[in-house]
């Protein structure tokens, strides 16, 4: 089979998107040696081991951003057996099969997060106005994804098939016993998330600033990534008088993410709404213990390895860190069932699960 992705995505590794495209194509390039891919790409960076069964195209175009190119890259290839956008778009004219991932609905269930009036949106509508009618089947990353796109796109169940993201293995570790001894190393309390609101990094920065000062002054917050825009959690955290242990570190290569999850007493993810939360896998990957939101995907992703709390209760999401900050037991246990738990999931399972849907749909 032919088979095209469209990566818009690879333009920005660091995003969860970004991620996914990335270690799909990978995954795919090692478990899948029969089908012949055509990958398309924005920008002239592929990060990908060479394979005689994968071929790489650069399409530029500067127009309308995504949803030009989206539909032009796709016209250049010519026929195809299938073609897979490995996120939420839709296709005005398709040449075979299409199959898109999506992620979540969250733009749906929180429409005050999304921007609707922009001139990509408006070319999305205008070029398909009826953007379900040409997908032939739907991918998503889990239970809850899945159970929220068909209540709410009214997708027939058997359209949508569960996928799981995975865990870069060889990448996200433990750290080493030399490294444990880093005198370097700060304790942190770490989070790592996005400016979306729906991330709910107002609610931890509570939480860190209600702990016991005996505890709280031990430790940093380490907020990683592009956390606020607006600098309205700046303002709260002067508020709180927690300025001086508080860091924003900004986006950071990878190299350095790890070095976080490696050295950080427990990450918190607080959201509100996730897809899946890959986050909250690559920190018990690297020996992290874990509290997380337990509302929509996270509960099936975390199994009984994370410490869950309403991520709407400070209080109760500040008593689950100052668990795990003072009890070692606790923070012994729940670093061995996530490092258990991560084994559940690979990027050559996601891979070899979503070529197999590839021959189904294809061959149905």
């Amino acid at each position: 089979m032919k088979i095209v992705i469209a990566a818009w995505h690879l333009r920005d590794f660091n995003v969860g998107l970004g991620r996914y495209t990335q270690n799909l194509i990978e995954s795919l390039g090692r478990v899948d040696q029969d089908n012949e891919y055509e990958i398309l790409m924005p920008v002239d960076s592929s990060p990908f081991t060479p394979r005689a069964n994968i071929h790489y195209h650069v399409c530029r175009y500067p127009v309308f951003k995504r949803r030009f190119w989206e539909q032009m890259a796709t016209v250049l290839v010519g026929r195809y057996d299938l073609l897979h956008f490995p996120y939420d778009s839709s296709l005005a004219v398709k040449r075979g099969k299409f199959i898109v991932t999506i992620h979540d609905v969250k733009p749906l269930l929180y429409p005050k997060t999304s921007k609707h009036l922009n001139v990509s949106g408006l070319v999305k509508r205008l070029l398909i106005p009826r953007p379900l009618k040409n997908i032939d089947h739907i991918i998503t990353v889990s239970e809850c994804s899945r159970k929220d796109i068909v209540e709410t796109l009214g997708v027939p169940s058997e359209l949508v098939t569960v996928i799981p993201q995975g865990v870069e293995h060889k990448k996200f570790l433990p750290r080493s016993e030399e490294d444990a001894h880093d005198s370097e190393s700060l304790p942190s309390v770490l989070c790592v998330a996005g400016s979306d609101p729906t991330k709910n990094i107002q609610t931890l920065i509570l939480a860190f600033s209600l702990l016991p000062e005996a505890i709280r002054i031990c430790f940093q917050l380490i907020l990683v990534g592009d956390v606020d825009k607006q600098g309205t959690l700046h303002q709260l955290v002067k508020q709180k008088g927690i300025e001086a242990q508080t860091r924003y570190s900004g986006v950071v290569s990878d190299q350095q993410l790890i070095r976080y999850y490696q050295q950080a007493s427990v990450f918190v993810f607080p959201s509100l709404y996730e897809g899946f939360g890959l986050p909250v896998l690559e920190a018990m990957a690297c020996g992290c213990p874990v509290v997380c939101s337990q509302t929509s995907s996270l509960p099936e992703v975390v199994g009984d390895a994370a410490l869950m709390v309403d991520p709407v209760d400070a209080m109760a999401m500040k008593d689950a860190i100052q668990r795990i900050l003072t009890d070692p037991a606790l923070q012994r246990r729940l670093r061995e069932a996530g490092l258990q738990r991560v084994k559940q999931f690979s990027w050559d399972q996601t891979a070899m699960q979503t070529a197999s849907l590839y021959d189904r749909v294809v061959n149905v």
